[in-house]
């Protein structure tokens, strides 16, 4: 009798082992991965690559100029990449010195801008030209 009753939890333990495996499998299957929860699908992933590799607005053609002896200024090109006219849309730069430390600003906005439409800005900064070694594109603001 005691061999008969062996074998009853052997099988027992054989059947808790098969529906526990069953479980995992199913729990797996239907998403209940923790860590697939955190990673996008391959829809969402296709959608960011595309966000990224389409931003709204692009700019080209950047150079600085110090020759005048009160101000700076930043010259570019902006491209509207969207469908929607802006309204509203800013430049901004940081302006630094030799040291790295930011000595202003340089800004230029303009209106209406259509879509696919492009802008030849000139941003303007009233730090002293002399002190300006390097520039940084800080925000875009389209509206």
């Amino acid at each position: 009798m005691a061999k008969n009753g062996k074998k009853g939890i052997g099988k027992i333990v054989l059947i808790v082992l098969a529906v526990l495996v069953v479980i995992g499998v199913a729990g797996t299957a239907l998403g209940g991965n923790s860590d697939s929860a955190d990673a996008p699908d391959a829809t969402g992933q296709a959608e960011a690559q595309q966000a990224e590799e389409q931003e709204p607005y692009t700019i080209t053609d950047e150079t600085m100029d110090t020759s005048n002896a009160f101000a700076v200024y930043i010259d570019g090109t902006l491209t509207n990449n969207t469908d929607d006219e802006v309204s509203y849309i800013q430049v901004e730069y940081n302006l630094y010195d030799a040291d790295g430390a930011q000595v202003g600003t340089a800004l230029a906005n303009t209106n209406n801008l259509q879509p696919g439409g492009v802008w030849k800005f000139e941003a303007i900064g009233t730090a002293s030209p002399d002190e300006v070694a390097s520039y940084e594109l800080m925000d875009v603001t389209g509206f």
